[in-house]
């Protein structure tokens, strides 16, 4: 079985077999599962535990799917201005160079509300958006 999961989805099975094993051995025994709220149920000693809901997998049958990472946006990002025009290292702008979205830094800190880095990109995709082409009218 591993070695069909590893083979049909690129990784290197000695890589897997040892996750798998690594993540089963720091599953915690001594605490009953109960999916219906946050149980407590943990690993111990990987380098990223796992909190609640951590069974081993150690009985079929089995699903596996590839998963990937992604980021909604970062906490740095360029400066601008609130035409979003981009400012330069002595804060002033740099013609013609407009940002929005993701690449925006100063938006948000240390957390932010869900749902609202769609929201930053399509408000400010808007005003920096109309600028732009406004800037560059004949």
């Amino acid at each position: 079985l591993a070695h069909t999961l590893a083979t049909e989805h690129g990784m290197n099975e000695k890589n897997f077999l040892r996750t798998v094993t690594d993540y089963n051995a720091a599953v915690r025994e001594d605490i009953t599962f109960d999916p219906t709220i946050k149980d407590g149920k943990k690993t111990e000693g990987l380098p990223l535990n796992k909190h609640n809901w951590a069974t081993r997998l150690d009985s079929p049958p089995y699903e596996a799917f590839g998963v990937t990472c992604g980021i909604t946006f970062t906490f740095g990002g360029l400066r601008i201005i609130p035409t979003g025009e981009v400012l330069d290292e002595d804060l002033e702008p740099i013609p013609g160079l407009f940002a929005a979205g993701e690449l925006v830094g100063g938006v948000f800190y240390h957390n932010y509300p869900g749902g609202t880095g769609l929201m930053n990109g399509a408000v400010f995709g808007k005003i920096a958006g109309a600028n732009a082409a406004n800037s560059h009218k004949p």
